[in-house]
């Protein structure tokens, strides 16, 4: 069961009895028999039912004219504004539509020459200055305002519009005032305007379309009006609202035991299968009592919770405790951050929280605080000690964490059978819907791939991504989105984003059947520079990444070895089963170009210091040793420099230690083994001489104090010197 956030359109769907405010009102705008033109508005808060009591309304005049002649039956024309893109030309697009409704042939040829004449009318008018005083004179505003930005439009109304506006105006006071009927022109969601759409809708009402015969029902939110009105033009806006609107009506306010009456309804219709033995109506009154009861204070509020329940609640409510879901879905809806931290704190929330009369207890209990504290303090709408009477109910963990409340491991069992989410069996049940931490939403994997259009907003947004844990994800999704979605003219700032800050993603070990985050940057790469047509294409985009990374190397590094290995180097390959050059993803020339590009990056780097503490300095090393071929000592140079501070020795030698990932016979799990290549070392520096140095750190009093990737890098360089461990 899904529930429209639509308005209702009858009085067969009231639920708030409403009705008969409504009927009133409709028999009100009935009874107005002037020619005057004349505006009556409807109060209420945002989500509080304006719109269908309009509805009603409505329906109630209808009714009442149904055995009236067909020229003495209003017409009704709804106008939306919300619902235009071109706001800029609100009062044309306002007297077109009003126009385009009274042309209608059900109308008759009375209307449709009003019609034809609004039609004329709706040219003159542009976006206006400023909001007048409703005392202004109508010819002095238009003269003043209108025919500053009528010169382009000119051009465009030819022979057929050279009467001016006065005249126009004019002519269709006589047809208006010739018509038996009355037009209701009802405007509706003025409130989701902005101020200067607002003043414009005042504007059409009071100066512009204040023709004979005519009615104007206007629907919003007072005090969001009176601050926009006041916001764009000196003086008050109550005051100026007062001039306008002649017969003002506050929609009375939804009582707490109407919408309950309405939430509960709906509720009914979703647990009615839910047999009574398994509906504790005890405990679901302190839930709702002590929380959830908080959360409701418009119909929009019961309408977005209720859709929400509907969907997940069919998929899971064999397994779980309906009241229980009840209570976590109002969680999920209005405090999603809420929702979230217990999400993954299962450990926090669910079973028996020791005996708590130990010491080891108190300080166990002290932790939890803490983290529970954290978790509430997310809350947007209750207070603390509101949300702890909920959780408190809903975990009753939590009530020996706050209150003192012992409950000992039989409580498990019968929780168990209840399927209440306090118990950790069952608990996972309840998030089945939800994102697992560091899950990417499809939605926001297409948000964050549109704004590739502006560099610095993909950038953030990757930067975001990385900052929420989610950005490895991120970038394993973003693959099935590199073939078609991303468009070509976008290519250029995502290859480049990421060369920029690939460095700073976590690495995200591969281990055997998966990429780490280099290579997912690099497949990224390829599959996008691959839908680029020729050599040069490919060749000026990763160029220009390259060029304009600041923060990155080893990306740069990565991708051009890669692309060094479609050439055959660093690889066993033989010429004959390598790719023919035309196949390859750039030349020959062109890759050279890109390793003289990148050992020139390197070099900055070091002259910089921040080349030392890069966690692939090896790799770095290694290529730069290889493409530096017009120095080949430099790199040598810079690693015999670096050495001479232990900081640095430390540095060096952590670099070059390597781990690997093995499964022993009956492992379940796999094994990290680190190792260290003595020979890789030595092509930099002389181990013998380095030898001492890093025993010396080794044996220092404040060994204990570096790293601990350090210290263990240290120690397997000298167990594989002396011999403990095998040489890699």
């Amino acid at each position: 069961m899904f529930k429209s956030d639509r308005a209702i359109e009858s009085t067969e769907d009231d639920v708030l009895d409403r009705a008969k405010f409504s009927q009133s009102f409709g028999q009100a705008i009935l009874a107005y028999k002037e020619k005057e033109s004349i505006v009556t508005a409807i109060y209420g808060d945002w989500g509080s039912g304006k719109s269908s009591v309009i509805n009603m309304a409505l329906e109630s005049i209808e009714e009442s004219c149904k055995d009236k002649e067909k020229d003495e039956k209003p017409i009704v024309v709804k106008f939306n504004p919300w619902n235009y893109s071109d706001q800029n030309h609100l009062i044309a697009l306002f007297f077109k539509e009003l126009s385009f409704a009274l042309r209608r042939e059900e109308y008759g040829e009375e209307a449709k020459k009003v019609g034809e004449k609004l039609e004329l009318y709706s040219n003159f008018f542009t976006p206006l200055a400023l909001i007048p005083d409703p005392s202004v004179n109508f010819v002095s505003l238009l003269i003043q305002k209108v025919f500053k930005g009528v010169g382009g439009a000119a051009k465009a109304w030819g022979v057929a519009y050279s009467k001016d506006i006065n005249a126009t105006r004019t002519e269709l006071n006589k047809l208006l005032e010739q018509q038996k009927r009355k037009i209701i022109i009802v405007i509706d969601d003025i409130d989701r305007l902005n101020n200067a759409e607002i003043r414009q809708v005042f504007q059409l009402v009071k100066m512009l379309g204040d023709f004979p015969n005519t009615i104007y029902i206007l629907a919003f939110d007072r005090k969001i009006v009176v601050n926009a009105l006041t916001k764009v033009q000196e003086g008050s806006g109550d005051d100026y609202l007062e001039k306008i609107i002649q017969f003002p009506v506050e929609l009375p306010p939804i009582s707490k035991p109407d919408l309950e009456k309405l939430l509960f309804s709906l509720l009914d219709t979703l647990i009615k299968e839910i047999p009574e033995e398994k509906w504790d109506e005890t405990y679901w009154g302190n839930i709702y009592q002590s929380g959830i009861r908080y959360y409701f204070k418009t119909i929009r509020d019961v309408t977005r919770y209720i859709n929400t329940l509907s969907f997940s609640f069919e998929i899971v409510r064999e397994n779980v405790n309906a009241i229980d879901f009840i209570a976590i879905t109002t969680l999920q809806v209005f405090e999603p951050d809420v929702y979230v931290g217990i999400r993954d704190n299962k450990d926090l929330f669910t079973g028996v929280f020791g005996d708590g009369y130990h010491s080891s207890g108190e300080a166990e209990k002290k932790q939890a605080i803490v983290r529970c504290d954290e978790i509430l303090e997310r809350a947007k709408y209750l207070e603390k000690d509101q949300l702890i009477d909920l959780f408190s109910r809903l975990f009753p963990k939590l009530e020996s964490i706050y209150k003192n409340m012992n409950y000992g491991h039989d409580w498990m069992e019968s929780w168990r059978r209840e399927s209440r989410i306090c118990h950790p069996e069952l608990f996972d049940v309840y998030f089945m819907l939800s994102l697992p931490a560091g899950e990417v939403p499809k939605n926001e994997i297409t948000t964050v791939l549109d704004l590739a259009d502006d560099r610095a907003y993909f950038e953030e947004a990757l930067i975001r991504l990385r900052e929420d844990g989610k950005i490895i994800r991120y970038l394993e999704l973003m693959e099935d989105y590199t073939k078609d979605y991303i468009k070509e003219e976008n290519i250029q700032n995502i290859v480049s984003v990421l060369m920029d800050i690939g460095d700073s993603f976590p690495e995200g070990r591969a281990g055997f059947f998966g990429f780490d985050t280099p290579m997912k940057i690099l497949r990224i790469f390829r599959q996008l520079s691959l839908r680029l047509d020729t050599q040069d294409q490919r060749f000026n985009l990763i160029k220009q990444a390259i060029e304009g990374s600041t923060n990155s190397i080893y990306t740069i590094v990565n991708k051009v070895g890669v692309l060094g290995q479609e050439h055959g180097k660093l690889t066993d390959k033989t010429d004959e089963q390598l790719k023919p050059i035309d196949e390859r993803e750039i030349d020959g020339d062109q890759l050279t170009d890109l390793e003289k590009i990148t050992v020139e990056k390197i070099r900055k780097w070091s002259l910089q210091g921040k080349l030392a503490n890069h966690r692939n300095l090896a790799r770095i090393l290694y290529c730069w040793q290889r493409w530096d071929k017009e120095s080949l000592n430099v790199s040598k140079e810079y690693v015999t420099n670096l050495i001479k501070t232990d900081e640095g020795l430390v540095c060096f030698i952590t670099a070059f230690t390597s781990i690997s990932i093995s499964y022993g016979m009956g492992d379940h799990v796999s094994r990290q083994n680190r190792s260290i290549s003595l020979k890789n070392v030595g092509d930099f520096v002389s181990v013998e001489e380095i030898e001492p140095l890093v025993r010396k750190i080794y044996e220092a009093d404040g060994f204990d104090n570096i790293e601990t990737d350090q210290q263990k890098a240290v120690e397997i360089f000298l167990d594989t010197f002396d011999g403990k461990i095998k040489d890699s």
